[in-house]
């Protein structure tokens, strides 16, 4: 017995023994550790040039298409209320699904709460599909941008009927259920309330940062959105308001299948014997005046503590390199030229690419394969009517915060003044001509096209001469354009552990004011 108990004394000494030295390591663990922020270093880029083999295969150039996507119909005896464009005949006419797409779009001026209204449409076609049984209304698809509402549905139905379809969500009553399907508000109301709470819980809040702080609180873009009054009081009688202040502000266009596709027979008198009578009593909005905050040296930081990585934006408001003289294009590039409207376009989109095209872009190349500093890097065209800009974003851990800002400015740098090799120039051509041929070969993104550009006021013409000036890109236009884009100072925001990063930032950039801010 006594053996007995001296074991079990032994070996519960040891086990306290043992459960003391768990407590300190968690103890230690849970201790903040000093944490070693990455060096900065000089930019690099990758080689385009390829040896002469007679082995490798000779490509030829890219030509895009040339070709309009849809043919416009404008029969004479006929006032239509809407502009009728029928797909080109294409060899996806055999499909037995008929697409049928709505659009209302306002050129000038952005609409009204077009949150709000994607968020009731899609609410209104639940209602219609439980109440209406149609399992047409089931391919119900909405894309809503600020100067454009598409609703499409794609089904084996007769055409019209389709169209008939789409006409429910622009009557007058549609929301009240007076002829249809009412809608659920207070739905409508909680998914408001509740994207904005998942925004600021996925991130996405920084984004919102970003246009306030790109275009200025009064901008119309962000007049017109996340109105935080109405999320939380919306009625009835307020919602039909919003959705016939965009009726009426619209011009409506009409996307059917081509005529040469099976059963895409259309009734065009019982199409306007079937159109919505619209308020005509509405105010019309008048095309706003802008006043865009002008940038600084300046960081702004959304602290998120805890974070284990710091969200980064940076970027440029392409409409504030416009030249009032055309004659200071012509200017050295070293000089800084503003931009003419024809060239924001054209270096919209060609420097979003050269510096972020995903994995074969300069960013991605330097800062991901070369350096490690982040997953992946990419760039953004946002070229709308009453705003263009150009913006490079992506995700860094803490300890790469300061060397990943540091690296994507160096790259801004570097574009104004060193040109791309010839090599560089022919890549950039091949993945933009490229990018353009496969859209073409999707009915929905060349719709999505079609849209954009008569939202922009781009005639087909202004299409091909600015693929005409793309083929025809030298470095040294590419350099031309940077200088002009890339003129002033960028718009940084960065979304993480302040506490974290502000010695790192401090550090790397102290030619730079630090500036916290609070999302609303």
């Amino acid at each position: 017995m006594m053996t007995l108990t001296l074991s079990s004394h032994t070996q519960l000494t040891r086990l306290l023994g043992l459960m003391c030295c768990a407590a300190a390591l968690l103890l230690s663990a849970c201790q903040q550790t000093h944490i070693v922020f990455t060096p900065s270093k000089p930019p690099s880029l990758a080689s385009f040039d390829t040896p002469a083999s007679p082995a490798l295969p000779k490509t030829g150039v890219i030509i895009p298409a040339r070709e309009q996507a849809f043919t416009d119909e404008v029969p004479a005896s006929l006032n239509l209320p809407y502009q009728l464009h029928r797909e080109v005949a294409t060899q996806a006419d055999s499909n037995l699904n008929h697409r049928v797409s709505l659009a209302a779009i306002s050129p000038h001026i952005p609409f009204d709460n077009p949150d709000i209204l994607q968020i009731a449409f899609q609410e209104k076609a639940r209602a219609l599909a439980i109440h209406l049984a149609d399992p047409c209304l089931e391919t119900f698809n909405i894309r809503v941008t600020l100067h454009s509402i598409n609703l499409s549905l794609a089904c084996p139905g007769e055409v019209n009927h389709l169209y008939d379809s789409l006409l429910l969500f622009w009557q007058p009553d549609t929301f009240d259920g007076a002829t249809t399907a009412a809608v659920d508000i207070d739905n409508i109301r909680r998914q408001l309330k509740l994207n904005k709470h998942l925004n600021a819980f996925s991130g996405a809040e920084i984004d919102k940062v970003w246009r306030d702080k790109l275009l200025g609180p009064e901008h119309p873009y962000n007049r017109v959105l996340n109105n935080d009054v109405l999320f939380n009081s919306l009625s009835l009688k307020q919602l039909q308001q919003i959705q016939q202040q965009a009726a009426t502000q619209a011009q409506w266009h009409l996307f059917l299948p081509s005529a040469q596709a099976k059963n895409a027979e259309f009734d065009l008198q019982a199409s306007i014997n079937q159109w919505p009578t619209l308020d005509k009593s509405l105010p019309q909005s008048d095309k706003p005046e802008m006043a865009k905050p002008k940038q600084s040296k300046r960081i702004y930081l959304i602290d998120a503590p805890g974070s284990v990585q710091t969200q980064v934006r940076i970027g440029y408001a392409l409409n504030d390199a416009l030249s009032p003289n055309l004659n200071e294009i012509q200017n050295d590039a070293a000089k800084s030229p503003k931009l003419s409207p024809q060239d924001i376009a054209l270096s919209c989109r060609s420097l979003a690419a050269l510096m972020g095209r995903s994995f074969s872009g300069r960013l991605y190349y330097d800062l991901r394969e070369k350096r490690g500093l982040t997953y992946g890097i990419y760039g953004q065209c946002a070229n709308a009517p009453l705003s263009s800009s150009i913006k490079f974003y992506g995700s860094t851990a803490i300890e790469h915060t300061g060397a990943f800002v540091v690296g994507i400015l160096d790259h801004l740098a570097l574009v104004k003044t060193q040109s791309a090799s010839q090599g560089e120039i022919d890549a950039l051509k091949t993945y933009l001509m490229g990018e353009d041929l496969l859209s073409q070969d999707n009915s929905i993104q060349r719709e999505n096209q079609y849209i954009q550009q008569v939202a922009t006021g781009l005639t087909q013409v202004d299409v091909q001469k600015l693929n005409t000036e793309l083929q025809a890109l030298t470095p040294e236009k590419l350099q031309q354009l940077a200088n002009g884009a890339f003129s002033g100072e960028p718009l940084i925001i960065l979304r993480g552990d302040i506490d974290s990063i502000i010695p790192d930032l401090t550090a790397k950039l102290p030619e730079w004011q630090l500036e916290k801010i609070k999302v609303n």
